[in-house]
C-alpha cells in the first residue's frame, strides 16, 4: 500500500476558497480513481490555512494515474492562486502488521 501525507497551505484570506477546491478534488478522486483506498483532508486548528491530506493507494500505479488524471491537474490549477507556499508531500510504502 502507498500512503501519502500532503501538507498544504492556503493564504489565510483565501482559506474558504482553498477548502472548497480541496473538497471538490476529494469528491472527484473518490468517485473516479480506482485504487484509491482513502482520501481525506483535515484543517489545522492552530495554523489558519494549513491542511493535510492523507491518502492511501493500492500501489504506485494507482497513485500515478491519480496524479496524471485531468481532475487532479484541474484542481492544481484552480488552487494555485490561493497557495501560501509549495506543498510538502511525503510518500510511504506501507504494509499492515498485527500487534
Amino acid at each position: 500500500m502507498i500512503t501519502v501525507h500532503a501538507h498544504l497551505w492556503a493564504r489565510p484570506e483565501h482559506a474558504d476558497a482553498y477548502r472548497d477546491g480541496l473538497r471538490a478534488l476529494q469528491e472527484a478522486t473518490l468517485a473516479r480513481d480506482p485504487g484509491c483506498l482513502a482520501y481525506a483532508f483535515w484543517e489545522s486548528i492552530t495554523e489558519p490555512g494549513a491542511f493535510i491530506c492523507v491518502e492511501q493507494w493500492t500501489d504506485r500505479t494507482a497513485l500515478q494515474a491519480h496524479l496524471d488524471a485531468p481532475h487532479h491537474a484541474e484542481a492544481d490549477t484552480a488552487l494555485d492562486p490561493y497557495r501560501a507556499r509549495p506543498a510538502d508531500v511525503r510518500i510511504f510504502e506501507s504494509h499492515p502488521i498485527d500487534l
